[in-house]
C-alpha cells in the first residue's frame, strides 16, 4: 500500500564535509615564523600568545579549566608590562592574559577578535607570517565564522601558500553553507576560481565562478555578481569566446552600477580586449576616460602604453608620440619593472601598425631584454615574433578589420560616461 510520504520527505539532507584545512607550512615548530619575523620580547610574547591559543582552541571546552596554571594570567600581565608592546597590540595581548585566568569562562569570540587584532597589525607592519599564523589562530578559536576562515585563505595566497590557501577556502565553502554566510561561500568560490585561472585550468576556473554567480543572484549580493561576471569575462577571453565575453562585461557592469570602485579596472579589461581584436577607436576613448581615476605610477604606465597602441591603431601619431615619451620616462623607475617589459612591447606593436620600424625596433628590443631577464616568457616570445618581423622586412601584421558591433558601441558609450561623471577615487 502506497503512503502519503514524497521522496522529499524520504531523502536524507546532505551533510557537506571537506578535509580539515592545513594549518602548517614548512615550518619545523608551530608558530616559529613569529619569532624570526618579529623578534625580540614582542615577538616572545606574540609566540606565546599564539600557541596558548592553538592549545586552548583544540581542547574541548569542558577540559580548557585545567589547560593553564593558576598564576598564567598574572604572570603573563607582568610580562606585557615589562615589554615595549606597541599600543596596537596591547589590548590583544591582555585578552590572551584573561585567558589564561579563566579559559573555561572565555568565548571563542573574544579570542578570535584579539587574534584578529594582532593579524592586521602584523600586515600593516608587513609581518606577513605572522599576520597568517593570527588569522589562523582566530578562525580556530571561533570555528563557526567563514569570514574568518576566507581571510586564512587569503592571506595563504598572498604568500604564495595556494596549497593551505585552497584548503582554506573549501573550509570557507562548507561553514558558509552551514551558516548561510553567503557572502563569504560566494567569495571563496572566486578565490578557487581565480587560483584555477591562474594554474590555465579555465574549464575548472569557469565553474567555481558560476557558482559563486548563481549564489549572488539567489541572495541578491549584486557586488559579488559583477566580480564573478568580470572575472567570467577574462576566462572568456582566455578561451577565445568574443561574444560570450561581451556579454559577461555588459553584465559585470550592470551588476556593479556605474558608480562602482571596480568599474574602471572592468573599464580597462574591456577596452584592452577590445583594442586586441583591432577595435582600436573603441579602446583609445576608454583608456583616455579613465587617466582621471589614476592613483600609482604603475597604473598610469600600464594605461599610457595600451592608450599608445590603440591611438597607433587609430592612426593618431601625435597621441601615440605623446604617449611614447611618457612610457620611457615612467620606464626608468625601478619600482615599476615588473610591468616595463610589457608596456615595451604595446608601444611596439603600436610603432609597427604606423610603419614607424626604428621606434618598433627599439621598444621590442628593450623589451625582449628586459623580459628575458626578469623570465617573462609570454612577452619574451611577443618581442622576438615583431623583431624577426621587423629585421625580415620591416612588416607586421596589419590592424584587424572589424566588423562594428552595435551593442559593444553602447556598451564603450556607458563605460566613458560613468567614468566621466563618476568621482575619482579609484584605479585600474
Amino acid at each position: 500500500m502506497k503512503t502519503s510520504r514524497t521522496k522529499a520527505e524520504d531523502r536524507v539532507p546532505r551533510r557537506w564535509r571537506t578535509p580539515p584545512p592545513l594549518t602548517r607550512g614548512s615550518e619545523s615548530l608551530e608558530g616559529m615564523e613569529i619569532l624570526r619575523e618579529v623578534g625580540g620580547e614582542v615577538g616572545i610574547l606574540l609566540w606565546q600568545a599564539y600557541r596558548n591559543v592553538m592549545f586552548w582552541s583544540t581542547t574541548d571546552a569542558g577540559e580548557r579549566g585545567q589547560l593553564f596554571a593558576p598564576d598564567a594570567g598574572t604572570r603573563r600581565r607582568a610580562e606585557i608590562a615589562e615589554a615595549r608592546v606597541p599600543e596596537r597590540l596591547a589590548a590583544a595581548l591582555e585578552s590572551v592574559a584573561a585567558m589564561l585566568e579563566a579559559p573555561e569562562a572565555t568565548s571563542g569570540d573574544r579570542v578570535a577578535q584579539a587574534c584578529t587584532d594582532v593579524a592586521q597589525w602584523a600586515e600593516d607592519e608587513g609581518h606577513m607570517n605572522t599576520g597568517l599564523a593570527y588569522a589562523q589562530a582566530a578562525a580556530v578559536a571561533s570555528p563557526g565564522r567563514a569570514r574568518l576562515a576566507l581571510a586564512v585563505g587569503q592571506l595563504a595566497r598572498r604568500r604564495a601558500e595556494l596549497a593551505r590557501a585552497e584548503t582554506w577556502f573549501r573550509h570557507t565553502i562548507m561553514i558558509g553553507r552551514q551558516t548561510g554566510d553567503w557572502d563569504s561561500y560566494s567569495r571563496a568560490y572566486i578565490a578557487l576560481g581565480n587560483m584555477l585561472i591562474s594554474r590555465g585550468n579555465f574549464p575548472g576556473a569557469h565553474r567555481m565562478h558560476i557558482k559563486a554567480l548563481r549564489a549572488a543572484r539567489r541572495k541578491g549580493m549584486p557586488e559579488i555578481q559583477g566580480m564573478a561576471l568580470h572575472d567570467l569575462f577574462v576566462i572568456a577571453v582566455e578561451t577565445s569566446r568574443d561574444e560570450q565575453a561581451e556579454e559577461y562585461a555588459r553584465q559585470a557592469f550592470r551588476a556593479y552600477g556605474p558608480s562602482h570602485v571596480s568599474v574602471p579596472a572592468l573599464a580597462h579589461d574591456v577596452a584592452y580586449f577590445w583594442m586586441q581584436r583591432g577595435y582600436f577607436g573603441r579602446a583609445l576613448e576608454v583608456f583616455q576616460a579613465l587617466e582621471p581615476h589614476l592613483s600609482s605610477p604603475r597604473e598610469r604606465l600600464v594605461l599610457l602604453s595600451n592608450a599608445a597602441r590603440a591611438a597607433a591603431g587609430t592612426g593618431n601619431r601625435e597621441t601615440f608620440r605623446k604617449a611614447w615619451t611618457q612610457v620611457f620616462r615612467l620606464a626608468k623607475d625601478p619600482e615599476l619593472q615588473a610591468v616595463v617589459p610589457n608596456s615595451l612591447m604595446e608601444l611596439a606593436l603600436g610603432a609597427a601598425s604606423l610603419s614607424e620600424w626604428d621606434r618598433a625596433e627599439q621598444a621590442a628590443t628593450e623589451s625582449l631584454e628586459l623580459a628575458t631577464r626578469a623570465g617573462h616568457a609570454k612577452v619574451r616570445f611577443r618581442a622576438e615574433a615583431l623583431l624577426d618581423s621587423v629585421r625580415n622586412g620591416r612588416t607586421a601584421q596589419a590592424n584587424v578589420a572589424v566588423k562594428p558591433s552595435a551593442k559593444a558601441d553602447a556598451l564603450a558609450t556607458e563605460m566613458v560616461r560613468s567614468l566621466v561623471d563618476a568621482p575619482v577615487t579609484a584605479g585600474v
